[in-house]
């Protein structure tokens, strides 16, 4: 426990229950299978289409690309008719060189395509469209590459990289990848089967990167030893939490062509009660033949004007190309074929260059062209106070609460996920995107500025679908670095839009919907709820809950009753320890009608207090239509976008029988003291100043006191699931 007794703050963590230390993918995955998944730009397909003036090419790996007339036909594109001079090329807003060769069906451009290194996905998009004055298209250039009378060289420094990601954690730090491969509990051993492909001798350096998920008092905590094909070639010890990298030089007599065996061995020879350690990557350098195959394409790295020679199947007519700056590669002419090989020498100059040859067979196809079809968000002459970003199947289902809102008075803009993408990002995914958006938007368009952001769709921290039945990102979320769990989901970060503060300038809910019923319900439930004039008693009532392991909740609870709620209120109270079921008592007066339930006390992703006094099932159970606004004052109920696992507050807003209207809940862990002060804010904007709860929790939140040390996290991990323009129903 985290505990303060000069201050009493009370951090409000249920370790017992969820251990976020730990890899959050080994929790257990609940019934959040995604009945409708959104499609990658590999699942899309088009058919025969209008006409379009652009079109995107998904690629995912680095290579050579031909795309040919036909390819581009399929999705609305006509290269037939099209000169060099009237088309070009980009990718992040970059011009991309290419070339352009045959005619009639048979014509193809062909560039070099790279996948984006992002932690938001490999896909990466390049853009062929009609070359506009402020892009003008980029040529291939050529450069002469005829062979000298210098000896050649035939080998080259490869890499071989070895990584899978099948466990997060959202506590490592100093990088944004929190995947890792695998864990070792001392004693341990894990093997790694690797090939050298083309391995031409020598000896091999190798660097293996260990994350140390364990500390003892003991020094040291940890303790590795490598062997390769059974031969130690290596051993460290170390202390503490954090990265360790282990480095190696194998002699060539340890070294296979085919089927080498890295065994990574923690022995448990420390005092540690516990070695714990993660297997991250492991990269290996070593000697390559340049040779080739008619159906492979060969990249490598080699000094500037260096001769060398490929042997293999590599003829006059391969594609080879110098990539070293990949948007603007040179073709290298002049390289002569003979019984040796194909000959050639790079292109002046000491950097390396880096080189990739293809024969003709060899040139990649895309993943996937797709007609450039969606709407430019920046033109918006109207201006909007109320903004819906949503996945593009969730739109129909949120019509009427888009109408709802516009007979209100509001100016309402929905915009699809995929044109936020390719407004505002490239078309690739990134969560930066819908940011920019809310700046453009508060910028530019007809004032006054934009009030709220409605995201329509569920999101996860798997972003690259490393996990086997892992919700797919709807509408991302952004992760960022808290102090007790690590990173974490901040749907604030998408609504605090000045450099100088990180201070939300709009209100902000979600929608954590994985299909299109789903937001139908939530829908349902809030026209319902604004619409009900005549609540009666049940919207005058407030419910606190409390948990009893520290004396502190309680009394929280006890002021919060007295003193931030109008005494127009009746107030019901639950407290564990005080009642002999506390679960029925909650759910008895659920059902019989609260407008504002409180909680406070330790929690999870799926139960309110150590003693179980709330769960996930119990939420799932309800059903009551008189629909209660929440707070909680705990932790991680509203952890939404766990990959495979559903939060407790995602249950309650999305039941369609009943659960609750929306509600304020964390996605990490922090102090009662803090979470206290966003409370009393909030209440007092609730029945005072704000109009709506979501203008309520960004005034709480603006007027928190920043000189506390971790209040930063209470602003960015406090998220409402619901419509950020909700009009709470009070007692008159």
């Amino acid at each position: 426990m985290r505990l303060s007794s000069a201050t009493r703050r009370i951090p409000l963590l249920l370790a017992l229950l969820l251990v976020l230390s730990l890899a959050l993918a080994a929790c257990s995955r609940g019934d959040k299978s995604p009945q409708s998944r959104p499609p990658s730009a590999t699942q899309s397909s088009a058919n025969a289409a209008a006409p379009v003036d652009a079109v995107k090419i998904v690629v995912e790996e680095p290579g050579l690309y031909r795309v040919t007339a036909a390819d581009l036909a399929a999705a609305g594109f006509d290269l037939a008719t099209q000169e060099m001079a009237q088309l070009a090329l980009t990718a992040g807003g970059a011009p991309v060189a290419f070339s352009m060769a045959g005619s009639g069906d048979e014509q193809a451009i062909t560039f070099y395509g790279e996948p984006r290194d992002s932690r938001y996905g490999s896909q990466n998009i390049y853009w062929l469209n009609k070359a506009q004055s402020e892009a003008q298209p980029a040529a291939v250039a050529a450069a002469d590459a005829s062979p000298s009378d210098a000896a050649p060289v035939t080998t080259f420094r490869a890499s071989q990289h070895l990584e899978a990601s099948k466990n997060y954690l959202s506590q490592v730090t100093d990088t944004d990848d929190h995947w890792l491969w695998e864990s070792l509990f001392a004693p341990a051993v894990y093997t790694v089967t690797f090939d050298l492909p083309g391995y031409a001798g020598g000896d091999a350096d190798m660097v293996i990167s260990l994350w140390g998920n364990s500390e003892d008092r003991s020094n040291p905590d940890h303790s590795a030893r490598l062997r390769l094909n059974g031969e130690t070639i290596g051993e460290s010890a170390w202390d503490g939490k954090g990265w360790k990298t282990l480095t190696e030089t194998v002699p060539a007599a340890n070294l296979l062509p085919v089927g080498n065996e890295l065994g990574i061995e923690l022995p448990g020879d420390t005092e540690a009660v516990v070695d714990m350690v993660y297997l991250n990557q492991v990269d290996v350098a070593y000697d390559r033949q340049l040779t080739t195959t008619a159906d492979e394409q060969l990249a490598f790295s080699l000094p500037g004007a260096t001769d060398l020679v490929v042997s293999g199947s590599a003829g006059e007519d391969a594609l080879v190309w110098d990539v070293t700056d990949p948007l603007m590669p040179v073709a290298l002419t002049g390289a002569v074929a003979d019984s040796g090989g194909l000959r050639l020498r790079t292109t002046v100059g000491d950097a390396p260059r880096m080189v990739v040859l293809a024969e003709p067979d060899a040139l990649l196809s895309p993943d996937a062209v797709l007609p450039a079809t969606g709407a430019d968000l920046r033109d918006n002459p109207e201006g909007a106070d109320y903004i819906a970003v949503a996945y593009p199947d969730f739109i129909p289902a949120l019509q009427p609460l888009v109408e709802h809102r516009r007979s209100q008075g509001l100016r309402v803009t929905v915009a699809s996920i995929d044109d936020v993408y390719d407004t505002f990002s490239y078309g690739v995914p990134d969560p930066a995107a819908i940011r920019d958006y809310m700046r453009y938007a508060r910028d530019n368009w007809t004032g006054p500025a934009p009030r709220f952001l409605l995201l329509v769709g569920d999101a996860t921290y798997d972003y690259r679908g490393f996990l086997d039945g892992s919700t797919p990102n709807f509408v991302p979320t952004y992760l960022l670095s808290t102090h007790f769990v690590g990173e974490t989901a901040s749907d604030n970060w998408f609504v605090s839009l000045d450099d100088e503060d990180d201070l939300p300038d709009m209100a902000v809910g979600r929608i954590p919907a994985q299909t299109a019923q789903q937001v139908e319900d939530v829908v349902a439930k809030t026209l319902a709820y604004e619409a009900d004039t005549t609540a009666g008693e049940w919207d005058g009532r407030a419910l606190f809950v409390a948990d009893n392991e520290q004396e502190g909740f309680q009394t929280i609870a006890d002021n919060l009753a007295a003193d931030a709620v109008p005494a127009s209120y009746q107030i019901d109270k639950v407290y564990l320890g005080s009642s002999d079921n506390p679960t029925s008592q909650i759910v008895k007066a659920l059902d019989e009608g609260v407008g504002l339930v409180t909680y406070v006390g330790h929690g999870s992703m799926n139960v309110w207090g150590k003693d179980k006094m709330f769960q996930i099932s119990d939420s799932n159970a309800l059903d009551n239509n008189r629909l209660p606004f929440l707070v909680t004052m705990t932790c991680l109920v509203g952890y939404f976008h766990h990959p495979t696992a559903t939060s407790m507050g995602e249950e309650l807003l999305l039941n369609p029988k009943g659960g609750i209207v929306a509600g304020l809940m964390p996605t990490s862990e922090s102090l009662a003291t803090d979470q206290t002060e966003l409370a009393t804010n909030v209440y007092a904007h609730m029945f005072g100043d704000a109009g709506t709860v979501g203008e309520a929790i960004m005034l709480g939140k603006r007027d928190l006191n920043l000189d506390r040390n971790l209040m930063q996290d209470i602003i960015e991990t406090f998220t409402l699931l619901g419509d950020p323009a909700l009009v709470l129903q009070k007692p008159g």
